[in-house]
C-alpha cells in the first residue's frame, strides 16, 4: 500500500491538485482569497437579519464545524510526517494545497446551494452529488455513486481509524492507557455525539473546536515569540528547501523537492480536505444566497493550513528534533521543549479534541453519502460508526495512513474532473454570483 500511494501521488496527482487549483483561482478570479474574510465580517449581520431554519445549519456554525471537521490528527501528526519524511519544504506544499483548496471548496459549496434541491428531506441536499447528478448524470451515471462509496468509505475506515489510532498512541505515550480502555472512551464519547444527528454533531464540533484552536496557536505563538531568531530561521528554510534539494552534512543523501512536494501536498489535503467534495456537506445544508455559504467554506483550508498547520510546522522546525523524530510524537516533543511538560499536555489534550471533532464530522459526511446510496436505518448506522471508532486503537497506523492516501486520491479524481467541468460550463453565473454574495438569488 506504501508503494502505490507513492506511486500515485509523488509527483503525478501532486501535480494534477495544483495545476487544476491555479486553473480554478484564475477562473473564479482569486474571489476565495479576496473575499472570504469581507463576508466573514457580515456574516453576524447577515445571519441576524435571516432566522435560520431548525433543518437547516447556520453559516456561523457550519464554519465551526467546518472547522473542527478539518483541523483534527492532519494538523499535529500529518504536519510532523510531512516535515520529517519531505523535509522543511513541505510546509510551503501545505501552503500551496491550501490556497488552491480554498477555491475548491469555495466552487463546490456554491454549486451545491445553486444547483441542488432545495427539499432537506432528498438524499441529494447538500451533497457533492447533486451537482455531479445534475450536469454529468446521463453521460457518467456511475460517477456519483462511486463518489458517494468512496466519501462513505473514508469517514467509516481512513478518517475514523487514524483520528482514533492517533489518540490511543497519544494516551499510551502520556498515561501508559490499555486500547482497550481508549477504545471505549472513544466508543461512548463518538456515540454520544453522532446518535442525536446532524445538529448534535454542529453544536459539540462548533462549541469545541473554536476553544482548542485558540489554546494551540496562543501555545505555539508564545514558543515563537520566544525564540524569534530560529523562527525566521524555520521560515528561510521552508522557502529555501521547497525548490531546492535539502542534504545534511557530510554528503548524506537529503529531501528531493518532489519529496517535499508529495508530503507536503498529501498531508495538506488529508488535513483541510479541499476538494475532496465535504464543503456542502456543512456549508450547503441551507437555501441562502449560495456565494455566502461558498464563501465560509473557502476560509476553512485558509485556517486549518496557514494558521494552526503553520503553528505546528513553525514550532517543530524551531525547537524540534524533526530529522529524528515523526507524527504527533515530535510536534509534542517539540511543544515540550517550548513549553515544558505544560507544552506535551497541550497537545495532548487538542490532540483528543481535535481528533474527536474530526471523527463526528466525518461520521455526518459518510452518514449522507450512506443515504444517497439508498441506506435508511440511520440508528444502527451511527452505531456501527462508533464501533468502527472503537477498532481505531487496535490497527497498524502505516497501513491506515497508506490506505488513506491512495482512498484521497480517488475521492479527488472522481470529484475534481466532474466539478471542473462543471465549472468552466457555469462560469459566467458562477462569477455573477460570487461577486454579489449579499444579492437576493
Amino acid at each position: 500500500m506504501d508503494t502505490i500511494a507513492a506511486w500515485i501521488w509523488n509527483p503525478l496527482l501532486s501535480l494534477i491538485y495544483i495545476e487544476v487549483g491555479l486553473v480554478f483561482l484564475i477562473l473564479t478570479r482569486g474571489l476565495s482569497l479576496r473575499l472570504p474574510l469581507t463576508v466573514f465580517k457580515q456574516l453576524r449581520r447577515l445571519e441576524k437579519q435571516s432566522k435560520t431554519k431548525d433543518s437547516h445549519i447556520s453559516h456561523l456554525k457550519a464554519f465551526s464545524a467546518g472547522i473542527a471537521a478539518s483541523v483534527g490528527v492532519g494538523n499535529l501528526a500529518g504536519v510532523g510526517t510531512a516535515i520529517h519524511l519531505g523535509g522543511p519544504g513541505a510546509m510551503f506544499w501545505f501552503w500551496v494545497s491550501a490556497i488552491v483548496g480554498s477555491s475548491f471548496q469555495m466552487c463546490s459549496a456554491y454549486l451545491a446551494v445553486r444547483h441542488g434541491p432545495k427539499d432537506v428531506n432528498s438524499p441529494l441536499f447538500a451533497t457533492p452529488m447533486s451537482y455531479i447528478v445534475k450536469f454529468t448524470g446521463h453521460s457518467w451515471p456511475k460517477l456519483a455513486p462511486l463518489l458517494a462509496g468512496m466519501i462513505l468509505f473514508h469517514g467509516m475506515v481512513s478518517a475514523n481509524l487514524i483520528q482514533a489510532n492517533s489518540v490511543s498512541r497519544a494516551v499510551a505515550n502520556q498515561m501508559g492507557t490499555s486500547d482497550l480502555i481508549i477504545a471505549i472512551v472513544l466508543f461512548i464519547a463518538v456515540a454520544g455525539a453522532i446518535v442525536g444527528g446532524v445538529q448534535s454533531i454542529v453544536d459539540i464540533s462548533a462549541f469545541l473546536a473554536p476553544w482548542m484552536i485558540l489554546l494551540f496557536v496562543a501555545s505555539g505563538l508564545l514558543i515563537l515569540i520566544q525564540n524569534p531568531l530560529a523562527t525566521s530561521q524555520s521560515l528561510q528554510h521552508i522557502l529555501q528547501s521547497a525548490f531546492h534539494p535539502h542534504s545534511f552534512g557530510g554528503g548524506v543523501a537529503g529531501y528531493t523537492v518532489m519529496m517535499a512536494m508529495q508530503f507536503g501536498v498529501s498531508r495538506g489535503v488529508f488535513s483541510h480536505f479541499s476538494g475532496m467534495g465535504t464543503a456542502p456537506f456543512l456549508q450547503g445544508a441551507n437555501d441562502d444566497h449560495p456565494a455566502v455559504g461558498a464563501y465560509m467554506a473557502a476560509l476553512v483550508p485558509l485556517v486549518d493550513s496557514l494558521i494552526v498547520c503553520s503553528i505546528s510546522g513553525l514550532v517543530i522546525l524551531s525547537v524540534g528534533d524533526w530529522q529524528q523524530f515523526t507524527g504527533a510524537y515530535l510536534t509534542a516533543v517539540a511543544f515540550q521543549t517550548g513549553l515544558g511538560d505544560l507544552g506535551r499536555i497541550i497537545i495532548f489534550i487538542c490532540l483528543g479534541i481535535f481528533a474527536y471533532t474530526t471523527i463526528i464530522s466525518w461520521a455526518h459526511f459518510s452518514e449522507r453519502c450512506f443515504q444517497y446510496l439508498g441506506g435508511t436505518n440511520l440508528i444502527a448506522f451511527r452505531w456501527f460508526f462508533s464501533g468502527v471508532t472503537f477498532c481505531g486503537p487496535f490497527m497498524p497506523v502505516a497501513f491506515i495512513w497508506s490506505l488513506a492516501d491512495v482512498v484521497i486520491s480517488l475521492m479527488l479524481l472522481f470529484h475534481l474532473l466532474p466539478m471542473t467541468y462543471i465549472v468552466v460550463k457555469t462560469s459566467p453565473e458562477l462569477l455573477k454570483d460570487l461577486l454579489n454574495p449579499t444579492s437576493n438569488q
